[in-house]
Order: structure tokens, then C-alpha cells, then sequence
């Protein structure tokens, strides 16, 4: 004898009508889906032409690369002005003016990357910025031609030269002129001293012997600064003092 199974043979309580609503329901939730992935894709759309617009939008400020406020409580900070160029393929280019920094850069350049040539090239100007300048080198060769040349070697001017690719200083007895290559702009004092006594000694004394380097022991850190521009030099063979002269 066959049972009934009566959860099977009971009716739902809904009707059919209630069974059409259900499958409006269902068709309005499958729409609703449907027009949610579209505005999905709209948004990305969206999205893709606010950061393609972002490369001719208003030059981007970041004033947070460096500090804005001294020991002393003076503000010393820069503003950063970064300006993307449609026109510019690999160039950049960093420049001061007044209390901001305006670095150029191609458009297509990434945000990190943006950071991070920024950073390098901010640092490069403030670094160049604290070099010391012609006047500064005039001033130091003065005084260590006082201090240790007896006042003897008198320069007319000193000035750093951008045509030394290969020696690091250079002297005219003829017009007392001294020209320092700009590769050294971010030696130590020691160093740089030492330079310019070289050259004052030229003053006086046109060659590399005894009594010009009887005259050169007189700096203190001799051996010192020799050994950092031995470090410096790439040159297999040739006279040591051949570096600062042509």
C-alpha cells in the first residue's frame, strides 16, 4: 500500500499568481544586476578618463617632501611645483624660483617614479645651493695663502670651471688666475684646501720640484687629501701631480 507523502502532495501556501510575482521579482534582481555591472563599467570608464585628464590638470603640489619647519621654529620648508608636459618624451628639468621648486617631467611618468626624480632632483639643487661659491673660493685661497704660504702667493681671482673633465685644478702664473673643476663641488674642506695650496704654490713656483713640495708639506693634512683624490682618480699610470695641472 502506496503512502502519500504529504509534504509532496501539499500545496505552497502562494499562489499562482504569488509564483509570477516571485519570478518578476527575480527578472527585476537579474536587471538590476545587469545595470549595476554596466554602471561598474561606466564608473572604470569613468575613472580612466579622470586619470587621463589628470596629466593636463593643474600642476601638482606637494609641499611634504621636505620639512617645513626649522629648529628655531622659522619656516624653512619648499613648495614643490611639479608640472607634467605632454611634450616632453625623457627630459626633466629642475629649477628654483624664489621659495619653490618647479620640476618638469614627461606626463606619461608614473606617480613613483614622479616621487621619486623629484626627490633627486630638489636634493641636487639644495646641494648645489650649499656649494661654496667663486667669491667663497677667492676668500679660502687668501686665507690659506696667509696661513701657510707666508701671504707670498697672491691669486687675482678663483673660480670653479665646467672644462675640467680630466684634472681638478688648473693655474696661470702669467695672470695669477686659479680655475677649480666643478667636479669638486661636494669635496670635503680638507680636500678642497689642499687644491688650492697646490695651485698658490704655482704662483711662486711653476714646477712639481723639492722646493714645491717642500712648500706643500707645510698643509698638515697632506697625505690625507693626496689619498682622497687617489681615491678619486681612475688613472692606471701617470704622475700623481700631473691631476692638477694641465
Amino acid at each position: 500500500m502506496a503512502r502519500e507523502n504529504l509534504w509532496m502532495s501539499r500545496k505552497s501556501p502562494r499562489s499562482k499568481g504569488n509564483d509570477s510575482e516571485i519570478g518578476n521579482e527575480k527578472g527585476r534582481e537579474n536587471g538590476a544586476d545587469r545595470g549595476n555591472g554596466t554602471a561598474r563599467e561606466i564608473d572604470k570608464r569613468g575613472m580612466k578618463e579622470k586619470r587621463r585628464a589628470g596629466h593636463s590638470a593643474a600642476p601638482l603640489i606637494q609641499g611634504d617632501l621636505f620639512p617645513r619647519m626649522g629648529l628655531d621654529g622659522r619656516d624653512i620648508g619648499l613648495i614643490i611645483e611639479v608640472r607634467r608636459s605632454t611634450k616632453r618624451k625623457k627630459t626633466i628639468e629642475a629649477y628654483r624660483n624664489g621659495e619653490k621648486v618647479i620640476v618638469s617631467i614627461p606626463a606619461r611618468m608614473s606617480q613613483r617614479e614622479a616621487n621619486q626624480v623629484v626627490d633627486e632632483m630638489v636634493k641636487k639643487i639644495l646641494h648645489d645651493e650649499s656649494a661654496p661659491t667663486n667669491s667663497h673660493l677667492f676668500d679660502r685661497a687668501n686665507y690659506l695663502n696667509h696661513k701657510y704660504l707666508e701671504g707670498k702667493a697672491i691669486p687675482v681671482s678663483v673660480e670653479w670651471s665646467s672644462r675640467m673633465s680630466r684634472i681638478w685644478g688648473a693655474c696661470t702664473i702669467e695672470d695669477r688666475t686659479i680655475r677649480i673643476s666643478d667636479r669638486l663641488r661636494d669635496a670635503p674642506e680638507y680636500a678642497l684646501d689642499y687644491l688650492l695650496i697646490h695651485e698658490l704654490i704655482h704662483i711662486l713656483i711653476p714646477g712639481h720640484g723639492a722646493d714645491f713640495h717642500e712648500m706643500l708639506t707645510r698643509y698638515p693634512q697632506l697625505e690625507r687629501a693626496e689619498g682622497y683624490f687617489e681615491g678619486r682618480t681612475h688613472r692606471p699610470s701617470g704622475d700623481f701631480d700631473q691631476l692638477f695641472d694641465e
